[in-house]
């Protein structure tokens, strides 16, 4: 090492170089002896050694890291807050490589196709194929931009595939339409029409608003006979709920025409607002709101859709059941399918067609006896 040069003060200087990413980069450190110049020039080049380690050839969780907070002005915060949950979840799966070693801790080049089939079959042991098979894409696109970024000179993600899904659809589950009984049986139930959420279910079978756009509803979107959908709830980075100021897709943004019965509803729940919250049903407050005049969740609402179900003795649903109930019937009544699609907001019309278009059995029967083939 270079001898360190006396300043006028009494303390010792000495400059020295450090190649960093093809470019050579001058630092200065000071002391009161050679002994500590050394002692302080050795400790700087070992920092810049691991923060170069560290960017070169990071960790999963290290480049996770990097990675995440250039994404964050990109994407939704509620997207980022889901993104961020799930990949700590992987960052802390064990992995037998061959010693026992989380995932997070593993270096990026490390990671070969035998440790991505054993994080993917760990996550199978719990979770659905559907669910794993989300899992990886996230891995996918996170190794992806590595490769691009050339921390990693191959892309062993190429190498992994997803598993089949052999689970019911969500639409063939909870997501599914209430049949004609079922509908009749839950509306005329005296628990139903007592319920406080009764102007709720009203409305999101009325007009197959999803759940956070109702609870987003402001008195001033009701104007001119029509509801304009401008926005939803939605959640932030820490978790919190609060009323976002777009809707949940471009093509959220819509308008639905005003009905008779839909406005039957509206005037119900305004006078329910004065009721019960003493609300004046001002133009920039919400419809609809919790019972103790919060935020409107689903879950709570869908606690007591439960409730009613036991009591009428239907297959249970959710809220969302009653979006697409609306779809159905809209369908069973001959509505034409783009303007389904933009009723309901979707951007795509396949989305449209792929989760709504399966209409009950007997409407099919009926439509099939309407075909009139001469052979």
């Amino acid at each position: 090492m270079a001898r360190g040069k006396k300043r006028a003060d009494g303390l010792y200087q000495r400059t020295f170089r450090i190649k960093i990413r093809n470019t050579y980069k001058k630092y200065t450190v000071y002391g009161h002896s050679e002994q500590e110049l050394s002692q302080k020039e050795n400790a700087k080049r070992e920092q810049i050694k691991k923060g170069l380690e560290k960017y070169n050839n990071p960790t999963v969780a290290e480049y996770y890291e990097r990675w995440s907070q250039g994404r964050i002005v990109h994407i939704a915060p509620s997207t980022y807050r889901t993104q961020d949950k799930i990949f700590g979840l992987l960052m802390n799966i064990e992995i037998h490589n061959p010693t026992k070693i989380k995932f997070g801790q593993i270096k990026m080049r490390d990671v070969d196709i035998v440790v991505l089939r054993e994080l993917q079959m760990t996550l199978k042991d719990s979770r659905k194929s559907r669910t794993v098979n989300d899992y990886i894409a996230l891995i996918k696109h996170l190794f992806s931009d590595a490769y691009k970024e050339r921390v990693i000179e191959y892309n062993p993600c190429l190498l992994i595939n997803n598993y089949k899904i052999t689970e019911e659809r969500a639409r063939d589950t909870h997501h599914r339409a209430l049949s004609l009984e079922e509908q009749k049986k839950f509306f005329e139930c005296e628990r139903c029409k007592n319920s406080f959420y009764y102007n709720v279910f009203c409305f999101a079978i009325s007009t197959g608003m999803r759940i956070g756009e109702i609870g987003a509803l402001m008195m001033s979107d009701i104007r001119n006979d029509i509801i304009h959908v401008e926005r939803t709830i939605t959640r932030t980075e820490t978790g919190s709920y609060k009323v976002g100021d777009n809707a949940k897709t471009e093509a959220g943004r819509r308008i639905i025409p005003i009905t008779d019965q839909i406005q039957a509803i509206i005037t119900r729940q305004q006078e329910q607002n004065t009721l019960l919250h003493n609300r004046t049903n001002k133009m920039n407050g919400l419809l609809f709101s919790a019972v103790e005049g919060g935020l409107l969740m689903a879950t709570p609402i869908d606690r007591e859709l439960k409730r009613i179900c036991k009591i009428v003795e239907i297959e249970p649903f959710t809220m969302h059941a009653l979006r697409d109930t609306f779809a159905t019937r809209a369908i069973e009544s001959g509505m034409n399918p783009k303007t389904l699609q933009e009723i309901l907001g979707h951007s795509d019309f396949s989305i449209t067609m792929n989760l709504y278009g399966h209409c009950l059995p007997n409407t099919k029967k009926t439509e099939m006896d309407a075909v009139n083939i001469v052979i």
